[in-house]
């Protein structure tokens, strides 16, 4: 017998896994050096994954301590609390597919809305809600010049980004970024928008069915409520595939926690399979959840209809 006859043990080969993913982290935190004392300027220029990814790292180190309280006793651990690299992370993890797919790949598989924001003679009204930085934003406002899109976001951080983002762009005079809590039922929800976006980000909030709710009051009679989020596997198996292993991680140490903040919350976090998704819908009062045809490796995309 040789040694490659050997087989590892279960504990082996569990040890060898950890070493691998330390391994990946520590270079994650060099990455982030980095990017951040400009030595890897393309990288630090093009925003995707892999800037992102080290921010992540860096922001979910600044509250590791804070995680592990907040395990013991129930509460939460509020997004601001993650500091400006947490802001970054989300901004870069998502603006790819805003930048290339939104317009040139999503909204085509919406013809009826599609057609509603390239109508000139009565401007359509976008409201972005859980906006960030902006970005999607910004880049339906580039695409639509006639159109205007209100973002609405709690944390004043992305707000101000996205502010400059939008000046930044020529299109701070169509869109218009303010901090609001979606949740807040003392806003101004009257019917007003032909569409409204919710991108990445139902299953981090702390009160999902009053928000969504809202969205349904806020928009007008045959417009359009599209929720992107996580395309979480449809039922839980063990082992999960990398990107199920991913969402995994991440809502243990970001979206659970950023959802636990406030008075009576009930979060979702970031393995929300479409069955949450279709009863969040049901409890905010539509009538289904439709899953549209569109193809992404890590959203799914619905259709809420009222």
């Amino acid at each position: 017998m040789t040694t490659t006859d050997v087989q590892p043990s279960a504990a082996e080969a569990l040890a060898g896994r950890i070493f691998s993913t330390g391994v990946g982290a520590v270079e994650l935190c060099t990455a982030y050096l980095g990017i951040h004392l400009g030595l890897y300027r393309s990288l630090a220029d093009s925003p995707g994954p892999s800037a992102a990814l080290a921010d992540v790292l860096a922001a979910a180190g600044r509250v590791l301590p804070l995680l592990a309280d907040a395990y013991r006793t129930g509460a939460g651990v509020p997004y601001a609390a993650y500091g400006p690299d947490g802001v970054s992370a989300q901004s870069a993890l998502n603006r790819p597919a805003f930048v290339n797919s939104l317009v040139a790949d999503w909204l085509p598989q919406l013809p009826d809305v599609l057609a509603r924001l390239q109508e000139e003679a009565d401007p359509a009204r976008v409201a972005d809600l859980a906006c960030g930085t902006g970005w999607a934003a910004i880049e339906l406002a580039k695409a639509f010049p006639h159109i205007r899109v209100d973002g609405l976001d709690n944390d004043e951080a992305s707000v101000a980004i996205g502010r400059q983002h939008a000046a930044d762009h020529g299109v701070a005079d169509r869109v218009d970024l303010e901090v609001v809590d979606l949740a807040d039922e003392w806003a101004d929800w009257s019917p007003r928008y032909d569409l409204v976006l919710f991108i990445e980000c139902v299953h981090d909030f702390p009160r999902p069915v009053e928000a969504l709710r809202h969205a349904r009051a806020a928009v007008r009679p045959g417009g359009t409520v599209l929720v992107v989020d996580e395309r979480a596997a449809e039922n839980f198996t063990a082992p999960g595939d990398e990107t199920e292993r991913f969402f995994a991680a991440a809502s243990a140490i970001w979206c659970l926690p950023q959802g636990r903040v406030g008075p009576d919350p009930e979060p979702v976090g970031t393995l929300i399979r479409p069955a949450a998704m279709r009863d969040l819908a049901r409890r905010a009062g539509y009538t289904d959840a439709e899953i549209l045809p569109i193809e992404h490796p890590v959203w799914r995309f619905y259709r809420l209809v009222p």
